[in-house]
């Protein structure tokens, strides 16, 4: 870079004033007229030569000039290099020289708002533009072979950026090799052995520097004899490689420690919590990183369909990037305005190279004058829409998990008792909430030891998750307490987890009610699964009991949204797996599965076909249903929509079959005879016929069992007098002969029709159409629930091949019944006389 610190100003001159060029000094403008004044602009460059009189261009600026125009003059003059190709990769940086104060200044800016706005807040002379490559290709290595200018620019500036800013913070071999890189590329005409005699090395010393070529830290750190010994090893590995090929493998070797095509601003998010982190803008896209994590990518350049920044209170700003797909905006807040027109303009720069277009999507406040609309997007191709769609998906996934809503409360509202358990990443307490229409909530307050950004965003993801979900049997969050320390406040269940419930009242539990609270959970997780969403940590001790009947799913530490392809390989048949293994701790009295093996060896069984054993107190049907869930194929298992049906049926057979032993005790006697029919549908009716009634002693019940025998002695007066009632009618019915020439007539066609060889063959074709029609049933329901979801058009499938699956058994079914037909054929049916 040049020494030279000076700008020139911007004065008008009369018509008087002198206007030869040669007498411009650093502090005049000159003017055509007095009309028209003109603004001369220093920009500075990167450039290999020592002499700095070579290292900036002036530029003359005329009225109506931009950005763009003065990158424009400084490119095509020649001064930076022969054949620019790439312009769309430069971009002008505005430097304060006494202060960290910079702005990227956008193409579209002209020269008079740069002075209005910059130029104003400090003495011209102190600021200095510097021309830099900001808006790199990925693979900038390929693209920029045709432009080797731009090549060696770039390679200019990364090594600059380097040596002022990294070169201390590098390991010394690491130091070693990119010193030694430079000094091949500098020196492209010396001998591979070059370095081997001591006398070339003492004048690469005294005539060029070592600190050149590698960090004063490093030449300061050892002795002149080390030092030189180190660097003619290390130079011997790098003696034959050409020019290209040292820019290439410094690129490759700095990029280990440093990611100089990134730029990372520290922002807060507008949406959620108020979580800091880092908004990370660099040749793939748009990524969110916290401390110590992976930047994860929100977007695609190509996705961004326009840019704004506003000013806000005490100096921050807002920006806001709307994007294809994206029910809301990315917007993140800024600590001054500065820093939010930095990160619109390398947005907006990625865009413009994106495209191949000059044009600007960043969004300006109008100032009266007409402004012209910007043309609708050319429609993308539908590869390139496929491409962007995952990080669309990412956006709007990361956008739920933050969305502000009403959960944020006040600790003042909160009386904290005592410590319930300890969890991950703290304390959990008791608590009371006194909500804003002043109801008392007793509450559970989960603490964060560790308030580091990193484990903060950790800590409220499980709180980000559950604000968007609503449903009966799934643990309702109360409120979220941002600041530091953080709290996740959820509503307290006074009966605790259902693991140690279930030890405490395995005296109590009845068989139905434990099927109730698998039936529960598996309502949740089937919401769940609605909402592409997974837990991962299914288990009796993340399930909490509200009421002896009720029962809620919690602990969303470990879930997470899934996207469109990973949601059909394996993440839900996962979580099928678990809630098997979780039925089975609820029948097996919260045992721990497998127990009496070790890790390694629980691995090798289930491999090898073995499964849980069916617990003493588990249904048949219930069992038979968690083998299913344990398939070894996760295509195989079943899903929770399908699984709840199945628990339901179950638990209402369950209730049926206990209330048809208990009606027909209630209805015994010596002279009654009882005659039951049990209705599927929950409906048990009860027919009595009596020849004589004597009354029985009616047992003892107990005090909370009144209700219910109050209503079963009133449903059986009213058998009584039904039976009664039948009783008479039969006494009176006339029989009538043409009735029962007409039964005579269809008994004998069934058995003709139905022949005795051919009578397991249709059984067993109706048997399967029933199990057709309910899986049809089944897809029906699923694809309702799903109505609104990503899985809309999957559902849909799998309901019309089931339908597909129903017609083609009914076709099997009618071939049977022909087949039959044709077996009877040639025999002859009686004649019945009807009289």
């Amino acid at each position: 870079m040049s020494g030279d610190t000076s700008t020139l100003y911007w004065r008008s001159m009369s018509s008087n004033s002198r206007s030869d060029s040669s007498d411009v000094s650093p502090t005049t403008t000159v003017a055509r007229d007095s009309i028209f004044p003109v603004k001369i602009i220093k920009v500075c460059f990167l450039s290999n030569s020592s002499n700095l009189g070579k290292n900036f261009k002036l530029v003359r600026c005329e009225e109506g000039w931009t950005v763009k125009d003065v990158i424009h003059v400084v490119l095509s003059s020649g001064c930076v290099g022969p054949e620019v190709k790439h312009s769309l990769s430069y971009g002008l940086l505005l430097k304060h020289l006494k202060s960290s104060e910079m702005h990227w200044l956008h193409p579209d800016l002209t020269v008079s708002e740069l002075t209005q706005r910059y130029e104003q807040q400090h003495l011209e002379a102190e600021w200095r533009y510097d021309l830099r490559l900001r808006y790199i290709p990925s693979d900038f290595m390929e693209k920029f072979q045709d432009d080797r200018t731009t090549m060696l620019y770039f390679y200019q500036q990364v090594r600059s950026d380097y040596m002022q800013q990294y070169a201390s913070k590098v390991s010394d071999g690491m130091a070693l090799q990119l010193g030694c890189l430079e000094i091949r590329r500098f020196y492209k005409d010396m001998n591979p052995n070059g370095l081997e005699k001591k006398s070339n090395v003492e004048l690469l010393e005294k005539d060029v520097g070592l600190d050149l070529f590698f960090p004063r830290e490093l030449i300061d750190s050892m002795k002149p004899k080390q030092l030189r010994r180190l660097i003619q090893q290390t130079f011997q590995g790098y003696s034959t490689l050409k020019q290209e090929q040292c820019v290439a493998k410094f690129f490759t070797t700095l990029a280990q420690c440093y990611s100089f095509t990134e730029e990372s601003f520290a922002c807060q998010l507008l949406h959620g919590w108020g979580i800091s982190i880092d908004l990370v803008v660099g040749p793939e896209g748009i990524s969110q990183q916290t401390e110590n994590s992976t930047p994860v990518c929100l977007a695609a350049f190509s996705q961004v369909r326009s840019i704004s920044c506003t000013a806000g209170s005490e100096g921050r700003a807002l920006l806001s990037v709307h994007m294809e797909g994206a029910v809301e905006p990315l917007s993140v807040h800024t600590t001054s305005l500065s820093v939010a027109e930095n990160m619109a303009d390398l947005i907006d720069g990625y865009c413009r190279l994106e495209s191949s277009s000059e044009s600007s999507l960043i969004v300006r406040p109008s100032k009266g004058r007409n402004t012209r609309q910007k043309l609708p997007d050319i429609p993308k191709q539908f590869h390139e829409k496929k491409k962007s769609s995952i990080h669309t998906t990412n956006y709007l996934r990361f956008l739920m998990c933050v969305r502000p809503d009403k959960h944020r409360i006040c600790r003042d509202d909160i009386v904290v008792g005592q410590i319930l358990g300890e969890g991950f990443f703290g304390e959990v307490h008791d608590g009371v909430y006194k909500s804003p229409t002043g109801e008392r909530i007793r509450v559970a307050v989960k603490t964060c030891k560790d308030c580091s950004a990193d484990v903060k965003e950790k800590f409220l993801s499980e709180a980000g998750l559950m604000k968007n979900l609503d449903h009966p049997h799934i643990v309702r969050l109360v409120g979220v307490i941002e600041v530091d320390p953080v709290w996740i406040v959820m509503e307290l269940y006074e009966h605790g987890e259902l693991g140690h419930y279930l030890v405490e009242k395995q005296n109590i539990l009845t068989r139905p009610t434990l099927i109730l609270y698998c039936l529960q959970l598996c309502k949740a997780l089937a919401y769940l699964d609605g909402l592409n969403m997974v837990h991962r940590d299914i288990a009796v001790r993340n399930v909490l009991v509200k009421s002896p009947d009720c029962v809620k799913l919690g602990d969303f530490g470990l879930s997470r949204y899934i996207d469109e392809h990973e949601y059909y390989k394996a993440s839900i048949s996962r979580d099928v797996w678990m809630f098997g293994v979780c039925v089975w701790e609820i029948f097996s009295t919260a045992q721990q599965p497998f127990s009496w093996l070790e890790n390694g060896q629980v691995i090798i069984q289930l491999e090898s076909g073995v499964r849980l054993p069916k617990p003493h107190f588990c249904p048949p049907t219930v069992y038979s249903l968690l083998t299913r869930c344990w398939a070894y194929e996760p295509h195989a298992r079943p899903g929770f929509s399908q699984l709840v049906g199945s628990l339901r049926c179950t638990l209402t057979h369950t209730h049926s079959f206990i209330l048809f032993i208990t009606v027909r005790t209630l209805c015994h006697c010596s002279h009654t005879v009882c005659v039951c029919v049990c209705v599927y549908v929950c409906v048990c009716v009860c027919v009595c016929v009596l020849k004589s009634a004597e009354t029985d002693t009616m047992r003892a019940w107990e005090k909370e069992q009144a209700q219910v025998e109050n209503t079963l002695q009133r449903q059986r007066k009213e058998m009584l007098m039904d039976g009664q009632w039948l009783e008479q009618e039969e006494r009176q019915l006339v029989r009538d002969q043409t009735h029962n020439a007409v039964l005579n007539v269809l008994e004998y066609l069934m058995g003709k029709l139905h022949p005795p060889s051919f009578a397991p063959q249709i059984e067993g074709t109706k048997k399967l159409l029933n199990k057709d029609l309910g899986e049809l049933i089944s897809k029906m329901r699923l694809a309702q629930q799903n109505s609104i979801t990503s899985l809309k058009e999957e559902c849909q499938r799998q309901m019309l091949a089931a339908a597909h699956t129903l017609a083609l058994d009914s076709k099997n079914l009618l071939d049977a019944v022909d087949q039959a037909r044709l077996v009877r054929e040639g025999a002859t049916l009686p004649v019945v006389m009807l009289s």
